[in-house]
Order: C-alpha cells, then structure tokens, then sequence
C-alpha cells in the first residue's frame, strides 16, 4: 500500500481507502465493538466530506486519518 499510496499521493481526484473499524460480522466476530449500523454511517460520511478532494487519504469511519 506505501508504494500505491506513493505513486498517487499526488492524483487530481479523489482516492479514498477505508477503515470501517471492527465492526460485528461474521469477519469481525460477535466481540466486535462496532455494529453495522453504527459503522457505515461514519463510512458514508467521510467519502461525502472528501468528495472532489484531490489525493490519496487512507481514513477510518470518523474520517480520521490512518497511520500507513
């Protein structure tokens, strides 16, 4: 991912990579701090806040930036 994020850090639209959290599914098992519905709100909200924003961000469900 640091090599893609590398080669596009400088894109003229908008590239986001998300982290819904730990979120209960059958991936994230049923000890999973999050549910669905309070995951993909979060989700949603953060791809509207950075639409038309050029770049490559790597952000959680808060909109929060992820460390690489």
């Amino acid at each position: 991912m640091r090599s893609y994020a590398a080669r596009y850090a400088v894109a003229a639209h908008t590239l986001l990579l998300m982290c819904p959290g730990h979120v209960r599914t059958e991936l994230g098992g049923p000890e999973a701090p999050l549910t669905i519905d309070q995951s993909i709100p979060g989700v949603a909200d953060t791809i509207d806040r950075h639409s038309g924003q050029p770049g490559l961000k790597y952000l959680n469900h808060q909109g929060q930036t992820v460390p690489w």
